[in-house]
């Protein structure tokens, strides 16, 4: 009898530790969930001139794993279309939510910082990430696979291009950043007539869409050649995302200004411009331990030494800002240099200090 009660009490322990356990630590079942049809479908091709604009939406149902009374988590993950998801990239932060809206700027920016290549059409799939738990290890259920056609951009650019040459080999503007269009670039341009010509899938020629003068100062599509009647190194500009669109044709001459300048100090001193370089040059005495910049001598452009805080109409690349700080010599004492300025890509300037 006395075993007998044994028994059964070590079968209540049990049923009651089960119980515990069920309650501690829900049985899950991978019973799967569907992402939906993006809206809309694409393809899409990316534009700096719609950065804000909404790209697609992505909705998916509640993934089923067989527990009622907890929320998972879901994430959305890209990846190049046919790689099986071998390198996820992460394209929306972890929520609850059903759904996540792009924009074109910010998918423009994931694919470039996860080097896919500007103006080339890509595949991406696409897949929700499910997780369920808080614990070392989580239950995590996948979507099935939508893909999308996109194609990035690059920050946009423009060929000025004299009638009749090739697009290709034209000079070209460049804007300050992959979500504006105020373009600029510098060149030297012989007389004649000139046409601002778009790429088509990062490629110029003469059959592309471009831009010209509409009569009044402006530019517009199919516009009329714009005359160039004096040679000379130009800073080009074209902005084709204001209304009127607008474009500038400034001639430059540039100098070097700055204390590390000894005659006399600070006062603008003319470079000369290489028609075979095509840079602008000098040999110079300049005092170590001085600073100076460049300047042009027909309006109040100045370049000076890289500032990252230097955006938008200041950015001139990663070695020079409009605007910067100074650009110091080395040592204590003059010496002679040969100064080079080099404006052949825009926003992409740079110079050189040869001692001599």
């Amino acid at each position: 009898m006395k075993n007998i009660l044994k028994i059964t009490a070590l079968a209540f322990l049990l049923i009651s530790f089960a119980s515990c356990t069920d309650t501690i630590d829900p049985k899950v079942s991978p019973n799967g969930f569907k992402l939906n049809a993006l809206d809309p479908t694409g393809p899409f091709v990316l534009s700096p001139l719609d950065g804000d604009n909404l790209l697609t939406t992505v909705t998916w149902g509640p993934a089923d794993s067989g527990v009622t009374t907890v929320s998972a988590k879901y994430t959305v993950e890209i990846a190049k279309g046919g790689t099986n998801f071998a390198k996820p990239i992460v394209a929306s932060t972890t929520s609850t939510a059903l759904k996540v809206v792009w924009q074109e700027g910010y998918i423009n920016a994931l694919l470039l910082d996860n080097g896919f290549v500007p103006d080339a059409a890509v595949d991406i799939d696409i897949r929700v990430k499910s997780v369920l738990g808080e614990s070392a290890n989580p239950f995590v259920q996948y979507s099935n696979i939508v893909s999308m056609k996109v194609t990035p951009f690059a920050q946009l650019l423009l060929a000025f291009t004299k009638v009749g040459d090739n697009p290709a080999t034209a000079p070209t503007t460049k804007s300050s950043s992959l979500y504006t269009s105020d373009t600029e670039g510098y060149a030297w341009l012989e007389v004649g007539s000139y046409k601002f010509y778009t790429a088509t899938g990062g490629v110029f020629q003469s059959t592309n869409p471009f831009y010209g003068d509409d009569g009044s100062g402006a530019l517009v599509l199919n516009g009329a050649a714009i005359n160039v009647t004096t040679a000379g190194f130009y800073l080009i500009k074209a902005d084709i995302s204001k209304s009127p669109k607008t474009y500038s044709l400034t001639t430059t001459e540039w100098g070097i200004f700055g204390t590390a300048k000894p005659f006399p100090t600070g006062v603008n001193r003319k470079m000369i411009y290489n028609n075979v370089s095509k840079k602008w040059e000098l040999t110079i005495i300049l005092n170590g331990g001085k600073g100076f910049k460049f300047r042009n001598t027909a309006t109040t452009l100045i370049l000076g030494a890289f500032n990252s805080a230097k955006v938008g109409v200041d950015y001139a690349g990663t070695k020079m800002s409009y605007n910067g700080g100074d650009i110091n010599l080395p040592g204590l004492t003059p010496s002679t240099y040969t100064v080079t300025l080099d404006l052949n890509s825009p926003r992409a300037y740079t110079y050189t200090l040869v001692k001599q």
